[in-house]
């Protein structure tokens, strides 16, 4: 520490966290008031509330300890006096009445059934804690902080049971990688190895021996979701450990082990997750065509050549998106592909070559080459390939070529379109049928046939989607490559995969916790960094147990919101309605709505009735907006009050209509009647 001195003398006292003290002689006799207090506001002016109960009514905070709230069961005393001084008033006048103030009894509300529930800015709640900071000696001063090397702040922990089901304290750990770690059984009063510090600010106030000054924080329920995703870590970390770490040069967070979760996950994306969706659809697809007892077997061929020129086209997407996965991580096996030979392959990275070089039977090939329709023009039909290692070697440099078109996969496209396009078909779930084009014959059918036949044990299956009872073929086959991927990848430190998607952490984390809804609790904490390990932070008892509740929590509180409407809706008014939001449209998208306003409710319902009522969508080629000098883009000036409107009377209709189903209409719409609230003035 620094060098003996008076100062240094009584800073050596030791030091300790208490309940505010214009609240200390509301606490029981029996308990010392160590733990400090959270205090909730319900306007988002809740500083100068605050503030101004600090300066005038200390100990006016007693009203607003937190305690539990629901929009239905608001508690009670909501109507609490403004403590804000809206007029200026004699010095003489403030001092008297600060010191009748200072002279009342306070008391506490009763502790709240645990645990409290606090709620989001979003509701129109804002949740301070607040603690004194003291030397830990009878008679003494509050304890003044060193602008130069001491910090106050707080933290947050989290109460989640360990290995062996008993439920202890979590620090929250930040950094790239953000963490629960436990914190080791009796040290719940000691700051973590790289726990998060939160701030905290000084609040002075005032007290019949004059000022005082006490610390807060906002306590950070905004970050709900931040702390509720954030995984559990293995083992506690002291904070000595990890100061030594730091004083030596390495790294406060340790190494990620070997893994392939995170490549594993990129497959997952590009690949599985589309895969098993076109599986899907293409069952679907196929058991109502094969349903439509009505439609001629042109109809039917027709309506299969559509089908599979839009399947083909998602399956090369995916055969370029899979083979740049090989080129990435498996570097051995995009090799084989290409050469069309294992070569020196073994272990697993053999066993996905081998199921890459399976081929689909001469019978369903010829089922989905009738599903193509004859190319209009040169060049001629393309081959279809029978595995998928030939087809993952023909989309061979393509991917550039691919996401640079402009139209769908058509059979009249002209030949020099058409060269653009892969010369080749394949696809990974299509459907199939006959030379007759008859009913029976309607099947899904596609490389999707091979993963049965995967050697090794499948995941399991607790882990899989159910499929809906109507499909035939289970889409979770696709688990079977996954997993198969995943033993041919060697275990590294993955460096070249994509961060894990949100949604898959979140999925691991709510794994490791079942049902677990975010318990907490704060300890303030004061640091003195150059006293070292002799002298460690001094930390505070932890708060009440709290929960942070959800923004769209059935319970919570409501924000008051007005949404105005355009309230002459007579043409007349509403062409005066100011188109101020402009819409940029590419090309591309420009094309797409032009062909989507084109398209009548008739349109709609006729797509989805069999034949002879049935009838194909004219989407063109799927190309953009052009014009004589080429490509062209749209701005769209719509007004933002015409458009609330139509959202308003939409959203009525597909309430309504769901109301048929759900019953949802008594519980979502309350409409009050406001006499004399008319369209047109008396004078129009």
């Amino acid at each position: 520490m620094n060098a003996p001195g008076p100062l240094v003398a009584s800073r050596r006292h030791p030091l300790a966290f208490a309940r505010p003290r214009p609240l200390w002689s509301a606490a029981p006799a029996a308990e010392a008031g160590t733990a400090p207090l959270i205090l909730g506001f319900r306007t988002d002016a809740f500083m100068d509330e605050l503030l101004a109960l600090l300066a005038e009514d200390p100990r006016g905070i007693a009203r607003h300890v937190a305690r539990p709230e629901t929009w239905r069961t608001p508690p009670a005393g909501t109507s609490t006096p403004d403590p804000v001084d809206r007029v200026p008033l004699p010095e003489a006048t403030r001092a008297a009445r600060r010191a009748r103030r200072l002279a009342a009894p306070v008391s506490l509300p009763p502790p709240a059934p645990a645990p409290l529930i606090l709620w989001q800015p979003f509701h129109q709640r804002h949740y301070v804690v607040v603690a004194t900071l003291a030397c830990a000696v009878p008679g003494l001063p509050d304890r003044t902080v060193a602008p130069a090397g001491e910090t106050v702040g707080f933290v947050l922990r989290r109460l989640l049971p360990d290995g062996g089901g008993t439920v202890c304290e979590h620090a929250f750990v930040a950094g790239p990688a953000p963490a629960w770690q436990p914190v080791a059984a009796g040290e719940e009063a000691q700051l973590a190895g790289g726990e998060e510090l939160l701030p905290a600010f000084p609040l002075a106030h005032a007290d019949a021996s004059g000022q005082r000054r006490m610390w807060g924080g906002v306590v950070p329920v905004g970050r709900r979701e931040a702390y509720l995703s954030a995984p559990r870590g293995s083992a506690p970390r002291r904070l000595a450990s990890v100061q030594a770490e730091a004083l030596a040069g390495t790294s406060p967070n340790p190494a990620p082990g070997p893994s392939v979760q995170a490549r594993l996950a990129e497959f997952r994306t590009d690949v599985a997750e589309p895969w098993k969706a076109l599986i899907t659809a293409v069952q679907k697809a196929a058991a109502d065509i094969a349903a439509d007892t009505e439609a001629s077997p042109d109809d039917r061929r027709r309506q299969v050549h559509n089908l599979n020129m839009g399947y083909q086209l998602q399956s090369w997407l995916l055969l370029a998106d899979w083979l740049a996965f090989l080129d990435r991580h498996l570097p051995d096996v995009a090799a084989a592909v290409r050469a069309g030979s294992a070569g020196t392959l073994t272990g697993h990275p053999r066993d996905l070559y081998d199921l890459l070089d399976t081929r689909i039977t001469e019978g369903d090939r010829d089922a989905l080459v009738n599903g193509f329709p004859a190319m209009a023009v040169a060049p001629a039909t393309p081959p279809y390939h029978r595995s998928l290692r030939a087809a993952l070697a023909a989309i061979d440099g393509r991917l550039a070529e691919l996401e640079a078109l402009e139209t769908l996969y058509r059979a009249d496209a002209p030949a020099a379109e058409r060269a653009r396009w892969p010369g080749f078909h394949a696809l990974l779930a299509g459907i199939g049928l006959d030379a007759a084009g008859s009913r029976g014959s309607v099947q899904a059918l596609g490389a999707f046939r091979l993963l049965a036949a995967i050697p090794g044990a499948p995941p399991p299956e607790s882990l899989l989607a159910a499929p809906p009872s109507s499909l035939a073929v289970d889409p979770n086959l696709v688990e079977r490559l996954v997993a198969l991927t995943g033993r041919a990848l060697p275990p590294g430190p993955e460096p070249t995969a994509r961060p894990l998607p949100f949604a898959q952490a979140l999925a691991d984390t709510l794994r490791q916790a079942p049902g677990d809804e975010g318990v907490f609790r704060i300890r303030f904490v004061h640091l003195n960094p150059d006293c070292g390990p002799l002298h460690p932070p001094t930390v505070s008892a932890p708060t009440a147990d709290f929960r942070m509740g959800a923004v769209l929590d059935p319970d919570a509180p409501v924000r008051p919101v007005r949404i105005s409407l355009p309230r002459d809706t007579t043409p007349a008014a509403l062409r005066r309605q100011p188109k101020g939001a402009a819409f940029v449209l590419s090309d591309i998208l420009c094309g797409q709505v032009a062909r989507a306003r084109g398209l009548g409710l008739i349109d709609l319902i006729r797509h989805v009735l069999p034949w002879p009522l049935h009838k194909e969508l004219d989407l063109g080629d799927g190309s953009g907006c052009k014009s004589g000098a080429g490509d062209i883009g749209m701005i769209c000036s719509l007004s933002i009050p015409i458009v609330t409107l139509c959202a308003l009377i939409l959203l009525m209709i597909i309430v309504s209509l769901l109301d048929f189903i759900f019953r949802w209409l008594p519980w979502c719409i309350q409409c009050l009647p406001v006499p004399g609230l008319k369209a047109k003035g008396q004078g129009t």
